[in-house]
């Protein structure tokens, strides 16, 4: 393929132009095809014409030309793979940096901003596609060998019939998005684990690992702190009889205690009506209408017992999660991920029947994290586990039925809803990392 092209030793960044046409006046300067930035992230920048040159390349050697969807995964399974060794050869080289100084401290800026197949002055290794230093660097995107513990290891496609029991990892996309930039979320399923009458920490009911699927941050990303708080009402007859209780009930003779609870409020109000006279009609006119179940009290004299209205705290919330994801396949190992991916979040979600049919199990609960450049976001919240307790799948996005020659459809818009098993409390905010839970 008759393409230039142009790396700059200064920023790492490549280009690939197609040639010069025509010549004299009638000269023209090649179109720009496609950008890498330094940390390997591919973007075509003029798809018709670069898989215009491609296939033109393609009919020279009799082989069989391609369509934009083949076009696209053949550049980002096998064409950035030969593109990063190209421009690896050009930063490796020594003959185009001034001085051995400026040559060693490029490779370890390049090194350390991911460039694809550079040279680690510090351990000898190099770069793969996705900016780990790896023993082979030779290979492409999802299937690069990352290094021992990565968090990509085993992100491969897996036949469907083991999606169900499996440890998969699921992944959309499968190749890297240039503008990704390593910022992904993570949903692992586990299995739930009764046993225990209560938890704080919702670690007590995370069991053994199932899926884990990872998609790329959405915009609109948020959380939602919530604390139940009540209105509370205490009138003054209310009270004095809640003091009577509390003197009159600390008994072991609890019919006692009722008839002490009893006789000692009839007497605080006699005594609240002796020392009050005015309040006699009143107090009439109140436990009138607590006996019939009307508001006597108001109609007769237009006022109301205070009631010491006050706002009290109930209780803590449980969090609730909204995510929306628009996955659009672009050829049939993406299509076939996809699938994946959605049967996974339905079958972790739905209950379980037991062998005899008499019981039901509780269903797989997930842990979510948010990852910034391979490790866990040092800004973003995080979540205890949760369920997931609404999935939606749209079939037609933006309204539009299509599908590919396959017959898998050209996208689907999902949206999911996880609720936190357990509650958030003050003294777990500090040391959970990020912005806390």
């Amino acid at each position: 393929m008759n393409v230039v092209e142009e790396t700059d030793t200064t920023t790492g960044i490549m280009r690939v132009y197609s040639q010069d046409s025509g010549s004299g006046r009638s000269k023209k300067s090649g179109k720009l095809l496609a950008t890498s930035a330094a940390d390997g992230s591919w973007k075509i920048d003029d798809e018709t014409e670069f898989r215009r040159v491609y296939n033109n390349a393609q009919r020279r050697q009799g082989k069989q030309t391609l369509d934009e969807k083949s076009f696209t995964k053949e550049f980002n399974k096998t064409g950035t793979k030969q593109f990063n060794e190209d421009r690896g050869s050009v930063l490796n080289d020594r003959v185009n940096y001034e001085s051995d100084e400026e040559y060693e401290r490029a490779l370890k800026s390049f090194s350390s901003a991911g460039t694809p197949n550079v040279d680690d002055p510090s351990t000898g290794k190099k770069n793969n596609s996705m900016g780990k230093p790896v023993s082979d660097p030779n290979k492409n995107n999802n299937n690069d060998e990352e290094e021992e513990g990565s968090f990509f290891d085993n992100i491969t496609p897996v036949p469907e019939y083991s999606i169900g029991g499996s440890t998969a990892n699921l992944r959309y996309p499968l190749d890297r998005v240039p503008d990704l930039d390593y910022d992904f979320v993570t949903f692992t399923a586990h299995e739930y684990t009764a046993g225990d009458l209560t938890s704080t920490t919702g670690a007590e009911r995370v069991g053994p690992r199932k899926e884990s699927i990872t998609l790329p941050i959405i915009p609109n990303i948020e959380e939602t702190n919530g604390i139940e708080w009540g209105e509370d009402k205490l009138n003054e007859i209310q009270r004095m009889g809640a003091e009577i209780a509390a003197k009159t009930m600390d008994s072991d003779n609890i019919g006692e205690a009722l008839t002490n609870l009893t006789s000692g409020t009839a007497q605080a109000v006699n005594e609240l009506i002796a020392d009050n006279p005015g309040l006699k009609d009143r107090l009439i006119a109140h436990f009138a209408g607590q006996a019939v179940g009307a508001n006597i009290l108001g109609r007769t004299t237009g006022a109301v017992l205070n009631p010491n209205l006050e706002l009290l705290f109930k209780g803590p919330q449980l969090r609730t999660f909204n995510f929306t994801f628009r996955l659009r396949p672009r050829y049939e190992d993406e299509a076939r991920m996809c699938k994946q991916i959605i049967r996974s979040f339905k079958r972790n979600m739905h209950v379980q029947r037991g062998t005899s049919g008499l019981f039901l199990t509780t269903p797989n609960i997930f842990k979510i994290k948010y990852y910034w450049k391979g490790g866990e976001h040092p800004y973003m919240n995080r979540l205890k586990p949760c369920a997931l307790t609404n999935f939606k799948v749209g079939y037609t996005p933006d309204n539009n039925y299509m599908t590919y020659s396959d017959g898998s459809m050209t996208g689907f818009d999902i949206n999911m809803s996880f609720s936190e098993i357990v509650p958030i409390y003050a003294d777990q905010i500090d040391g959970s990392g990020g912005t806390g839970f």
